[in-house]
C-alpha cells in the first residue's frame, strides 16, 4: 500500500503545480482511470496545534567559532553564551630551553560578527573572563548543556579588560598561569591528543547585563584566525639569555558553545496571544505528530473517509506574523523557519529538517515579508504520518519549528541542510488565538 501511495503522490504533485497553467479537459484520459477511484483534488485547512517548548541538548560542538556574551530582554529573559576550546601547539619545534620564564601570555581573538539589540549597544563595554577548563573536551561534549562553569577552575586568568566589540580582542593572561606550559614535555606538545590530556583547554564567560535594562551583545570569534601566544625568556646551551614567542591553536580539535536561556518561562501548551521563537537553545514552536494525526483522523471519520485512502498532493504549515511598523523589526529575525525533527541515532541526539527542505521548488520556510508569513511544505512528512498506525507514532515524529542553514560539501558538491546552531535569533509570531493564526493547509484526493 505504501508503495502505491508514494507513487500516486509523485504523480499528483506535478499535476497540481501544472494545473494553474494548463487548460482542464475532464474527458481526456478518463477511460484510463478506474471507476472505483476518485482523483478529484480538494483542499482542506486546520488550525495548527502549536505549543511552545525549550530546545534542550542542541548540537553546539564546532571548531569554527565561539559565541561569548549575554543579552537580556523583558520578553525572552537572559540569554547567556559561554564557550570552551581546546589549546594545542601550533608547531612541532618548540624548545623551552633552560630556566624559561614567562614575559607575556595572551589571547588574540578575531571578531567574526557581533549581535546586539540596537545600534546603540554595538560597542558597549563587556567584561569577558577566561578560566582553565578542568574537564577534558571529547566527543561526549557535543551539546549546549554538556559543560558549565562548574567544570572550570574558578580562578579567573585575565585582568578583565573590557571588550568593546572591536575586530581584535587582546586578553592578557596571568603570567603564573603561563608557567604551567613549561611543564609540558616536547613529546606531549607534538601530539594533539596528549596535549589535550595535559592541558584541557580554556573556558570563557561574560558578565550579565543589568537585568533592569534591555540589551547586551553576543560576540562571535573566528577561532581559525585566533591564537594563544606565549612570550618567554630562556637560557640557550651556551648560557645566553634569549627570548621567543610561540603560538597555540584554539579550538582546532574541539570547541563547544555553552548556552543557557531564560525563555523557559514562555513554555505553554496554548500560546493564544503570541508564538515565540528564540535561536539556539531557546523557546521553539512545537507541533505534536499525534495531535496532527488525530486532527485529520477525526475529520476523516466524520466524513466516512478511511485515513489510509487519503493521498496528499500538497501540505503546508503557515506561521503568520504582523509588521509592527518598526523598520528594525527584522534585525534578529531568521531568513527562514522550517520544521525539524528531534531524533536519537547511535546515542546521539540531533535536530534536523524534514526531507522537504531538499526540494527547491516547494516552500522551504523562507520569510515572506509581503504576505507576513513563514510557509513550509510538509507534504511527504504528512503522507508518511497518515500511513502510520497511531501506536507507531513517537515524539521523534514531532515537528520543531527552527531556523535552518545549508552547507555545500566541498568534495561531493552536495548541499546539506541542518538546524541553525550558529546564530542567535528572536521573533514573535501570531498566536493560535489571533485572527491570522498558524494553519495546516492540505490539498488532497481520496482513493475510492
Amino acid at each position: 500500500m505504501k508503495r502505491v501511495v508514494y507513487g500516486l503522490v509523485a504523480l499528483l504533485l506535478p499535476l497540481f503545480f501544472l494545473s494553474a497553467c494548463i487548460e482542464k479537459d475532464d474527458i481526456l484520459g478518463s477511460a484510463l482511470v478506474p471507476t472505483s477511484q476518485d482523483l478529484t483534488i480538494k483542499t482542506l485547512s486546520f488550525d495548527l496545534p502549536v505549543d511552545l517548548r525549550m530546545a534542550d541538548s542542541l548540537q553546539s560542538a564546532i571548531s569554527q567559532s565561539i559565541t561569548v556574551g549575554s543579552i537580556h530582554t523583558e520578553t525572552f529573559g537572559l540569554f547567556r553564551g559561554e564557550a570552551a576550546m581546546s589549546v594545542t601547539a601550533g608547531t612541532d619545534s618548540i624548545d623551552w630551553g633552560l630556566n624559561p620564564t614567562v614575559r607575556r601570555i595572551y589571547l588574540s581573538l578575531a571578531r567574526d560578527t557581533t549581535l546586539y539589540m540596537s545600534e546603540s549597544q554595538r560597542y558597549i563595554p563587556q567584561n569577558l573572563h577566561v578560566y582553565y577548563l578542568e574537564t577534558k573536551l571529547d566527543s561526549t561534549h557535543r551539546y549546549n548543556n554538556s559543560l558549565s562553569f562548574a567544570d572550570c577552575d574558578p580562578q579567573v586568568l585575565n585582568d578583565g579588560a573590557p571588550y568593546l566589540g572591536n575586530e581584535e580582542y587582546i586578553i592578557e593572561l596571568d603570567k603564573e598561569f603561563g608557567e604551567r606550559f613549561f611543564r609540558i614535555p616536547m613529546a606531549t606538545l607534538d601530539s594533539s591528543d596528549l596535549m589535550m590530556d595535559a592541558f584541557h583547554g580554556l573556558y570563557m564567560t561574560c558578565d550579565d547585563p543589568e537585568l533592569a535594562l534591555e540589551g547586551g551583545r553576543l560576540n562571535v570569534f573566528d577561532l581559525s584566525a585566533s591564537a594563544l601566544f606565549l612570550s618567554y625568556d630562556y637560557d640557550d646551551a651556551l648560557g645566553n639569555r634569549k627570548s621567543q614567542t610561540v603560538g597555540f591553536e584554539l579550538g582546532k580539535y574541539y570547541a563547544l558553545n555553552v548556552a543557557t536561556s531564560g525563555s523557559g518561562k514562555l513554555v505553554t501548551d496554548s500560546p493564544k496571544d503570541a508564538i515565540y521563537m528564540e535561536g539556539l537553545c531557546g523557546i521553539k514552536p512545537h507541533i505534536s505528530a499525534q495531535k496532527i494525526r488525530s486532527l485529520i483522523a477525526r475529520w476523516a471519520a466524520a466524513n466516512e473517509i478511511q485515513l489510509d485512502r487519503i493521498i496528499i498532493a500538497k501540505a503546508t504549515v503557515d506561521f503568520p506574523f504582523e509588521f509592527t511598523g518598526d523598520p528594525n523589526q527584522y534585525d534578529l529575525w531568521p531568513s527562514n523557519l522550517f520544521p525539524c525533527r528531534r531524533t536519537h541515532k547511535n546515542n546521539i541526539l540531533t535536530y534536523g529538517p524534514i526531507d522537504e527542505i531538499n526540494d527547491a521548488v516547494i516552500e522551504t520556510g523562507d520569510i515572506d515579508q509581503s504576505h507576513l508569513t513563514y510557509k513550509s511544505n510538509v507534504s511527504f512528512y504528512l503522507q508518511r504520518l497518515l500511513t502510520k498506525k497511531s501506536t507507531e507514532i513517537t515524539a521523534e515524529d514531532d515537528l520543531w519549528i527552527m531556523p535552518t542553514v545549508s552547507q555545500i560539501n566541498s568534495y561531493t558538491s552536495e548541499t546539506v541542510y541542518f538546524s541553525d546552531y550558529f546564530f542567535y535569533r528572536q521573533i514573535i509570531l501570531n498566536g493560535t488565538g489571533a485572527e491570522r493564526h498558524p494553519m495546516l493547509k492540505i490539498t488532497y484526493t481520496v482513493l475510492r
